[in-house]
């Protein structure tokens, strides 16, 4: 009796091509570092915020592909403490704030993204403004202030209303808000100007002139 041939092993599946870097990996120690050290330091002129009412302000720094952050997540992800107006009507944070990051490449620099609440005596949370930073690309100490916005409502009643803080409606944004933030969506957007929040940082370079960058 003829025996039957042995079936054959399955091909092994073609191998998957491993995913190539967004940038030529540096040689160790030789990676451009960038650390801004600094402070929210203060807010005033925002609209829709009765003498009793507090502010605070949720902050993130964002960044491109290329840039690795060095630190805990809390230091590029966070929030102030609640404030509440002095004398001359401005809320001082005084808020640390640390970036420290690791880079390939200087595409898409780091920003500093912010969204500033108010807390009522009641404790209701509203939207007030949203603002936006390049971070400085420069060594050296800088004083800047941010100038903030909000979405304009989609009618006159709404947008009275938010001025005179009797609704929490503050505009949807129509994208993430770091998507927004990052400018591109914004320019499609109908906007006011709001308050202003003033941020102070420390800009410390590392291998800058092994990439080419500026330091002064």
């Amino acid at each position: 009796m003829t025996a039957l041939p042995a079936p054959s092993a399955p091909a092994p599946p073609a191998p998957v091509p491993a995913p190539k870097p967004r940038a030529p990996p540096c040689a160790p120690g030789d990676e451009f570092e960038l650390h801004f050290i600094g402070e929210l330091e203060c807010g005033w002129d925002f609209p829709g915020l009765e003498v009793d009412d507090g502010l605070f302000v949720d902050y993130s720094c964002e960044a491109g592909m290329d840039w690795l952050p060095i630190a805990r997540k809390e230091g590029f992800v966070g929030q102030t403490q609640t404030c509440y107006a002095d004398a001359h009507g401005v809320y001082v944070f005084n808020h640390p704030i640390d970036f420290h990051y690791i880079a390939d490449s200087v595409a898409s620099w780091p920003q500093l993204h912010l969204q500033v609440f108010k807390l009522d005596a009641a404790g209701r949370v509203e939207t007030l403004a949203y603002g936006s930073m390049t971070l400085p690309n420069a060594c050296g100490h800088r004083e800047v202030t941010v100038r903030t916005w909000r979405p304009l409502q989609r009618n006159v009643l709404e947008e009275a209303r938010t001025v005179s803080s009797t609704s929490g409606a503050d505009g949807a944004l129509p994208a993430s808000r770091a998507e927004v933030l990052h400018g591109e969506v914004r320019s499609k957007m109908v906007t006011k100007t709001s308050g202003s929040i003033l941020v102070a940082l420390d800009t410390i370079f590392r291998n800058a002139g092994k990439h080419q960058i500026l330091t002064g």
